[in-house]
């Protein structure tokens, strides 16, 4: 118990200290600097404590789990963008940490999202987004209704560079969330921020962050 206490302490500062030193403009421009560095740095840091813990998805065997399966969607804006993600997870077969109190899950996340714009006169006002998302679960246990949050991220695929008047210079992109939410039986329902930028890959990088109602069911 005190061991595990004791990484639980050890990622969460580890955490919080990298985002307290991160410069706001290291990752996209024009993006909300709190919420983005909880979805990047939660996911860098949930998948290096994966591969340390040498668990999916940080293993050549995917670990997938086919008979447990999510079918979700995530419904949202951006000022005047809109926004509605549907995706298809297949849970990994183990768990990335377990302790008494609590436990890191995760899944596969495959996702189709659309967007449209109600701004007049922009470049490009609808659009559609492809993703690939390992998501990470920290749950507590011992809850009816059990609490967790939740990050990820992964690669995406833009229809177009241009998101409204934005120029995001490539098609690929890296979607990152970070999210906090419930699960009772085989529904999970959370308030899901997703960020997605280039991470530098071409300039100019501008984010787009869009904050999101995430429903899922588990069969």
């Amino acid at each position: 118990m005190q061991n595990s206490k004791t990484i639980f302490s050890g990622v969460l500062s580890t955490l919080i200290l990298s985002i307290a030193l991160t410069p706001s403009t290291s990752y996209a421009e024009n993006s909300n600097n709190g919420p983005m560095s909880f979805a990047i740095l939660g996911a860098i840091g949930s998948l290096g404590f994966a591969c340390f813990q040498g668990t999916a998805p940080c293993v050549l065997r995917p670990h997938i789990n086919t008979d447990e399966l999510t079918f979700s969607t995530d419904i949202g804006s951006d000022n005047k963008l809109k926004h509605l993600r549907v995706a298809i997870g297949a849970d990994w077969d183990e768990k990335v940490y377990e302790a008494k109190d609590w436990q890191i899950t995760g899944r596969w996340d495959a996702s189709f999202h659309a967007w449209n714009s109600d701004e007049k006169n922009v470049a490009n006002d609808s659009g559609y987004i492809i993703g690939l998302t390992p998501v990470f679960q920290y749950q507590l246990k011992h809850f009816a209704y059990t609490p967790f949050i939740e990050m990820g991220g992964g690669p995406h695929l833009l229809s177009d560079i241009r998101i409204e008047n934005e120029d995001k210079s490539t098609q690929f992109q890296f979607g990152s969330i970070f999210g906090l939410g419930v699960k009772r039986d085989a529904f999970e329902v959370s308030y899901r921020y997703l960020h997605i930028s280039n991470a530098g890959i071409e300039m100019p990088n501008p984010g787009t962050d869009i904050h999101n109602l995430h429903v899922g069911y588990h069969f």
